[in-house]
């Protein structure tokens, strides 16, 4: 070829090859990450965690195990005693698990609320019947990003002995 020649250069096979094999492995990653998103693998996916404890009380922590910001992300306690409730008990869980929530409500309201330490503490008198369920309306605070956020705890807790534990942890994905 001369100086002026317009004719594209030859480009080594290997070069065409590595391109191709890099713009498949871009392709089938984006296909990968559409395909997660239409299955709903980036929405909210909730669990249930629960402890049995003395006497016969039972609790269960119905939470998000995976949400993303800006999602309404359930919280809820279940308190569970075939004999029914005979005391008032306290649901006391780590206060720094809230910190990622913007709240809207807690249903039913506690008789009392306080800080104990690294824990929220709220105190119900005794429902009627065998089960009592505490409800948090919140969703993720919208800048919140957390993949291995520390691990929360919740407490059944009856003239201030722990009866039952149980622990968990809610990741937010971006």
């Amino acid at each position: 070829m001369t100086a002026t020649s317009t004719a594209p250069e030859d480009v080594p096979l290997g070069r065409v090859r590595r391109s191709q094999a890099l713009r498949r492995a871009y392709l089938t990653g984006l296909c990968a990450v559409l395909a997660a998103g239409l299955l709903g693998l980036f929405g909210v996916h909730t669990r249930d965690v629960t402890a049995r404890g003395l006497d016969g009380y039972e609790i269960t922590v119905h939470y998000a195990d995976r949400s993303r910001p800006g999602l309404a992300t359930p919280w809820s306690v279940e308190v569970r005693r075939a004999e029914g409730f005979d005391n008032s008990f306290t649901i006391a869980t780590t206060a720094s698990y809230f910190d990622s929530f913007d709240e809207n409500g807690l249903d039913p309201e506690p008789a009392s609320a306080s800080v104990e330490g690294d824990f929220i503490v709220w105190e119900f008198e005794p429902p009627e019947g065998q089960v009592f369920t505490l409800s948090f309306d919140a969703r993720i605070e919208p800048a919140v990003q957390s993949l291995w956020p520390p691990e929360a705890i919740t407490r059944l807790v009856i003239e201030g002995e722990t009866i039952a534990e149980v622990r968990y942890r809610t990741r937010v994905f971006p």
